[in-house]
């Protein structure tokens, strides 16, 4: 029966799940002895069904050894009974040659299951972002040996929580490739009147790889804007003029009571004027 197992060097058993040991040719399957309990890597406890020994093939490697049987997800658990504890000396795990070095021979091994890891983003040097301004980081992106054979190196760069809740700016999202350059860059908006400083290594963002790029709104920058590649550019904010709603003139209007004989002329006297205007005619009437 051909099968896959999964080394687990945290196990201290070899396992094979049940419905392995329950697919064996009756004739051909050991009697199962009672072992000890066994308990997962939290702490769980498996339901384990008992022990045999068993005949496996790893490879061109012939091996009979003791194996417990218990309910699991994989196939089978290769633990550090058999990696560790072999005759021939522990096994060495060649993660990067994707093979298992077991008693002088070669076992060919995968990675499944491996989730593209969110790489850490640092700002390159010290930066000072002055109050009412937006300026352009260099930052640098977690890199891995891989990188530089990999085709598809774009990554989406966006602030962490962590930056959001320390620092008083707004970062862009941006896409960048990080074969392109050491560093990429960034665009940081600082709305307020006080300048704030980043240290170089501060971690400020975070980058995740994406499968492709579906499409862009432009090709690239408009011409005209040459302000878009400074480092430092300042930002204008539209302060909103205070809106007065009726409501505050009738507020006015109740606060100072004008008498019924002075009413007309406080009318003739309030026409065109500003609520501001309006509340001091009244105080004088």
């Amino acid at each position: 029966m051909n099968l896959t197992f999964t080394a687990d060097t945290g196990a201290t058993r070899t396992i094979i799940s049940d419905k392995i040991y329950n697919k064996i040719d009756p004739k051909k399957r050991p009697k199962l002895r009672k072992t000890a309990c066994l308990t997962g890597a939290g702490g769980t406890r498996l339901k384990e069904y008992g022990k045999a020994n068993f005949n496996i093939m790893l490879g061109d490697i012939s091996l009979t050894r003791e194996i417990i049987v218990a309910e699991i997800e994989d196939d089978a658990l290769l633990g550090i009974d058999i990696l560790q504890n072999n005759e021939g000396g522990p096994a060495d795990l060649l993660l990067s040659r994707g093979v298992i070095l077991f008693q002088g021979k070669e076992i060919p091994c995968i990675q499944v299951g491996l989730k593209e890891e969110i790489r850490k983003v640092r700002a390159a040097d010290n930066y000072t972002i002055p109050g009412q301004s937006e300026a352009i980081l260099d930052v640098m992106v977690d890199r891995l040996e891989s990188d530089d054979l990999m085709q598809d190196t774009e990554f989406i760069i966006e602030a962490t929580d962590h930056f959001k809740e320390t620092y008083p700016m707004h970062m862009a999202s941006v896409l960048v490739d990080i074969n392109t350059a050491p560093t990429c860059k960034i665009r940081i908006l600082n709305p307020f009147l006080i300048s704030s400083s980043i240290k170089q290594d501060t971690i400020i963002g975070q980058a995740e790889k994406i499968d492709h790029i579906k499409g862009t709104v432009v090709e690239k920058e408009h011409i005209d804007e040459e302000g878009n590649f400074i480092s430092v550019r300042r930002v204008t904010i539209k302060q909103d003029e205070p809106t007065i709603t009726r409501a505050t003139e009738m507020n006015t209007k109740k606060s100072f009571e004008v008498l019924s004989h002075l009413q007309s002329m406080y009318e003739n006297a309030c026409k065109n004027r500003s609520p501001e205007e309006k509340l001091e005619i009244a105080k004088l009437l």
